[in-house]
């Protein structure tokens, strides 16, 4: 638990060094009554719509291999997403998810947040420099490569883009 928390330290003096990041914390276990360590990051005019976005990282708590870290990347795209766009909002993601090579795109089961996710399996036994060079790779990614579909996802939610117009662009 240690290891991870230092990881997620660096990673956090990594983020307040970022002028795209509002606001960084680390959270402990303790702090959030979770089984692990969570590092919140706060991101305005995010991608083309130019949207705010929570970033949270952390290391899951999987009961597996002792020598495989699972990095985990969530980004909260829409929290309060209108229910009546929930059918089309899933119909593109469904698509996306399918073509996209990493991480996925998804709706939370009450239907109103909208989040990317992706988790990574690092390797334990790496000295703390390259696991540490791995995070922050993977954080990156995380952050970097969801950012072109967003906003096309959040015109589909607020009804600015039909789903067979996005299906159509997406052939393109």
């Amino acid at each position: 638990m240690e290891r991870k928390r230092q990881l997620l330290t660096k990673l956090e003096e990594f983020f307040k060094d970022d002028e795209d990041v509002e606001e960084v914390s680390l959270f402990t276990a303790q702090e959030l009554e979770a089984p692990m360590d969570v590092l919140r990051a706060f991101l305005s005019d995010y991608g083309p719509g130019r949207i705010d976005v929570l970033a949270e990282f952390s290391f899951l708590p999987f009961e597996g291999p002792e020598e495989v870290l699972y990095f985990s990347s969530v980004l909260t795209i829409m929290s309060e997403m209108p229910k009546d766009a929930v059918p089309a909002v899933a119909g593109a993601i469904a698509r996306l998810n399918f073509y996209i090579p990493y991480g996925s795109f998804g709706i939370s089961s009450e239907g109103n947040m909208l989040v990317y996710k992706s988790v990574t399996a690092l390797r334990a036994d790496h000295d703390d420099k390259t696991l540490y060079e791995d995070i922050e790779l993977a954080a990156d990614t995380a952050l970097l490569f969801p950012e072109n579909f967003t906003y096309d996802l959040e015109r589909i939610a607020i009804g600015d883009l039909l789903l067979d117009e996005y299906l159509e662009k997406m052939k393109k």
